[in-house]
């Protein structure tokens, strides 16, 4: 894991692009942000032109800036649709060849290959596309090692289909840049079909089948303890095992501590609170299992470099009761 905590990516949009995969990519990485555990990933929309950019549904999406390669220093993500070939000219190639140089990785989701195949970047490597393009560019660019795989990671390219291996292609960077636990949060967050994601083994299913469901068990009683926080020993005795062996799972699957993920846990539930409640700071280290508000104070502060009043919102007209709305 090439962990960084603070991993920019840019968004490049075309005309007719989906909006679910622009969601599939973006809202897991949202998720990681929100949570703030692991890193603190940010993001950008850029365009061509830097004018609005119509969606294949007719949503228009204005970018935060037009496109400029030499910007693009971080991880390139570049959004395609329908008719890409038709908005492929000169200058875009240009600037993509230009941007492939100075990115640090590049994701071409949907269409997206195409561009990159159109400018010569993939010669030499594995690719995929959309289903419903892949014929069409397998004849296209003999050069490119066209692969069915759902998504493809070859050098610093990242390709992939349609929304559903966007999301899957999302989730394996997320987890090879912030950890198998900001990973394994993202997708208990997007992935809401169990049996399906049992199925085709993703999801919570990819740490049960490094070994771990004796992990997975511990971070249920992990979340249904936050009030009155167990020690490692009786988080342990809870879930059969010795106090040894929960360390190491949480080790090998986690990359941190018991103790360092039961914190961070409580501490991100104590946001979610600040942000969507009214509860004061006493009530919420209460229910976080803090002893008082100054010691939730330093733990937040510590951890997340702001004060806890940081993350409320300015002049709410919600709930006064403390329940939290749904997201």
């Amino acid at each position: 894991m090439s962990s960084s905590p603070h991993e920019h990516f840019e968004f490049l949009l075309l005309g007719g692009f989906s909006n679910m995969v622009l969601a599939s990519a973006l809202e897991p990485l949202r998720d990681v942000k929100m949570r703030a555990l692991y890193a603190s990933p940010g993001w950008e929309i850029t365009s061509l032109n830097g004018e609005p950019v119509e969606s294949s549904s007719e949503i228009q999406v204005s970018p935060n800036r037009v496109f400029d390669p030499a910007k693009s220093t971080g991880t390139l993500v570049i959004v395609a649709g329908y008719r890409v070939r038709q908005q492929i000219n000169r200058e875009l190639l240009v600037a993509i060849r230009q941007a492939v140089r100075t990115a640090k990785r590049v994701l071409a989701l949907d269409t997206a290959a195409w561009i990159l195949a159109e400018a010569g970047v993939l010669d030499g490597h594995q690719a995929t596309i959309h289903w419903q393009e892949f014929d069409a560019f397998r004849e296209s660019f003999p050069k490119v090692n066209v692969s069915s795989a759902r998504f493809v990671h070859s050098g610093p390219f990242l390709t992939c289909g349609g929304a559903s291996t966007a999301l899957e292609l999302t989730l394996d960077l997320i987890q090879n840049l912030f950890g198998p636990a900001a990973a394994f949060d993202a997708s208990n967050m997007f992935i809401y079909d169990p049996a399906r994601q049992s199925e085709l083994k993703r999801g919570s299913q990819q740490l049960q089948d490094r070994g771990s469901p004796k992990l997975l068990d511990a971070l249920n009683v992990i979340a249904e303890n936050v009030e009155t926080p167990l020690t490692t020993f009786e988080l342990a005795e809870r879930v059969s095992l010795s106090e040894r062996s929960l360390s190491r799972a949480f080790a090998d699957e986690l990359g941190m501590t018991t103790g360092k993920y039961y914190k961070l846990y409580r501490l991100q539930h104590a946001r979610y609170l600040a942000q969507e409640t009214r509860l004061s700071v006493e009530q919420i280290a209460l229910r976080c299992g803090f002893s008082c508000a100054s010691a939730l104070g330093r733990s937040f502060t510590r951890e997340f470099g702001r004060p806890i009043s940081a993350f409320r919102p300015q002049n709410r007209n919600g709930p006064s009761d403390g329940t939290a709305r749904s997201v």
